[in-house]
């Protein structure tokens, strides 16, 4: 899918959902910057403390609530490796 359909499809979508929150938005859109920069992989690679910054989430425990309810609420397929020395992955959904 372009890489601008799946960020306009993302976008209709929390309009109307009311369990999207801010923090929801700035980890999408982190993720998506570095889906953009990674020249659109089938899966990201994702290491929280790497893109915290970017999504302007200090918290450990906000990230990981966040990326998890955007797994649940079918934005991102989200894959957790568990272990901090390897990378979570991550799937843009369209």
């Amino acid at each position: 899918m372009e890489t601008a359909a799946i960020l306009k499809q993302f976008l209709e979508k929390v309009k109307d959902d009311p369990r999207i929150r801010t923090t929801h938005i700035a980890v999408y859109m982190a993720l998506y910057q570095h889906w953009i920069e990674g020249n659109c992989p089938t899966f990201i690679l994702v290491k929280s403390q790497q893109l915290m910054p970017l999504a302007k989430v200090s918290s450990s425990a906000t990230w990981h609530s966040a990326i998890r309810a955007l797994d649940e609420y079918g934005y991102i397929c989200y894959q957790p490796s568990f272990n901090r020395m390897t990378s979570s992955k991550v799937m843009m959904l369209g």
